[in-house]
């Protein structure tokens, strides 16, 4: 069993969660012969520095469990990939909570007995040149989205999807696409004009939209999907196609949807391009990826597995 060390974000989710949550671990922890320690961040970076610079415990393994939203994963999984002797896990208390759902339910996360009763998994992730992306990276005005999206999320009210959709309704009434020069392991090399561009470990991003709906954290496979330009009204109708994942099979906007599977991309543009890495948020000219794979440990609860497993891994499993 390993020592758990929980990342208390005070500020997730409007920090409606963040003192219940420490006085549920104190309660499970305290009629338990078990090892744990408590710790609130102050402001953005602390989870990284912490998790870092964390003393090894000779003998021991760690598990520092990410208890925020994205961003606080984000932190704790950077933080953590060069250590040899911990996982990650997350108990899910921000406004997305998207990279659980690649394992199943918030509430398989929240529940500390099958937490406490889990397993650690290899996971991919993405070296976005680098600084890691546990889920996934999106760029151009998916990315403008989110960068506004935080403005919203201070009003009364709004949750993280309602924010969400109030930041596109924004966004749209500006700059659309964005020139990039799109280069692969291959030598293949487009020039295009996208409205977005996501590479993905993960399947789902901004609290319920799934850009690409096939991809799995554990398979060695990144998924590259961009959207080409088209007008405001287009767009207005691709949003509900894309949240549900069904853009894909399309037939009527394949033009429009320039989709790659690899394990490396890089984007260029002349302009600096809003990046968004698991909801944190980036500006460059150029950014190269390239798929980590098994390059983590995540700890899951009792009973979760990855979804959209290839056969083959479905069968050893």
């Amino acid at each position: 069993m390993p020592y758990f060390i929980f990342i208390v974000n005070p500020v997730a989710g409007k920090g409606l969660h963040a003192k219940r949550l420490c006085s549920d671990i104190k309660d499970y922890f305290s009629c338990r012969a078990l090892d744990y320690e408590i710790h609130c961040t102050g402001g953005i970076g602390d989870a990284l520095a912490f998790v870092r610079d964390y003393p090894s415990k000779e003998g021991r393994r760690l598990c520092f469990v990410a208890c925020g939203g994205d961003g606080t994963l984000h932190e704790v999984v950077n933080g953590a990939v060069c250590r040899h002797d911990c996982s990650v896990s997350a108990i899910p208390c921000g406004s997305g909570n998207d990279y659980v759902k690649n394992f199943g339910t918030a509430g398989d996360f929240t529940d500390l007995d099958r937490l406490v009763r889990g397993a650690p998994h290899p996971v991919d992730l993405l070296d976005c040149s680098g600084e890691y992306a546990v889920n996934l990276c999106n760029i151009g005005f998916d990315a403008r989205v989110a960068n506004h999206m935080s403005k919203f999320k201070q009003l009364p009210f709004v949750s993280g999807p309602l924010a969400y959709r109030l930041s596109v309704l924004f966004c749209i009434l500006g700059p659309i696409s964005s020139a990039m020069t799109i280069s692969g392991p291959d030598g293949e090399t487009l020039a295009e004009k996208l409205i977005l561009a996501v590479i993905a470990n993960g399947f789902c991003y901004g609290g319920g939209y799934y850009p690409a709906p096939d991809a799995c954290t554990v398979d060695g496979v990144m998924e590259f999907c961009g959207v080409r330009k088209m007008s405001r009204l287009q767009i207005s109708r691709f949003i509900r196609i894309y949240q549900k994942g069904q853009h894909l099979k399309n037939a009527q906007l394949a033009p429009k949807i320039l989709y790659r599977k690899g394990q490396s991309i890089t984007i260029r543009s002349k302009h600096p391009l809003v990046i968004c890495l698991d909801g944190e948020i980036r500006k460059s000219k150029e950014l190269s990826i390239r798929l980590a794979p098994a390059a983590l440990h995540f700890w899951l609860p009792e009973g979760a597995v990855p979804a959209n497993l290839p056969a083959m891994a479905v069968a050893q499993e």
